[in-house]
């Protein structure tokens, strides 16, 4: 009995290692580094004295070179600003950069939402299966779309579009 008892710790254990770290408790208060928003979906943050750079789950922002690119960053800059530059951060992913992969809360808000809601950012489903909030972002995007706000006005490029056609 002792020997299947350890046995079962040592499967759980080594079961837990290879859980993806959204499944973990992998949810942290940390601040935004001054001058870290680089574009619309990408900032730098503090957590406990280690910098980490997070890219938001879920969504695509233009580039700062491409058309709204500097609009959306400075949309986000101002969402950020008004929590104080205080944010939750729900790791989800490491992308092939190094970055996080993440969920952002503001205010108790998931900033990706509501740049999505506000038009500033695209919904991105080329990794939807990745992002527990997928369907809420889905449906404020076809909303945002039609009704042609932010960025959707006029005829926008999505941002994968204008990065393949600019490399």
């Amino acid at each position: 009995m002792k020997r299947f008892f350890l046995l079962a710790i040592a499967l759980l254990l080594v079961f837990c290692q290879n859980l993806p770290s959204s499944t973990l408790a992998n949810t942290r208060t940390c601040t935004v580094v001054r001058g870290s928003v680089h574009d619309g979906d990408t900032i730098r943050v503090d957590c406990d004295g280690k910098q980490q750079r997070i890219r938001f789950a879920c969504v695509d922002a233009p580039e700062i070179k491409q058309e709204n690119g500097i609009v959306s960053r400075d949309h986000l800059r101002s969402l950020l600003n008004r929590a104080n530059n205080q944010v939750t951060i729900n790791a989800i992913d490491t992308d092939r950069f190094g970055r996080t992969v993440a969920e952002v809360y503001a205010n108790g808000q998931l900033v990706q939402l509501q740049q999505v809601k506000d038009g500033m950012v695209w919904a991105y489903d080329r990794f939807k299966a990745d992002c527990p909030s997928w369907k809420e972002i889905e449906r404020a995007f076809t909303e945002t779309r039609s009704n042609r706000k932010g960025i959707c006005g006029g005829n926008p490029m999505p941002p994968w579009e204008w990065r393949k056609r600019n490399r």
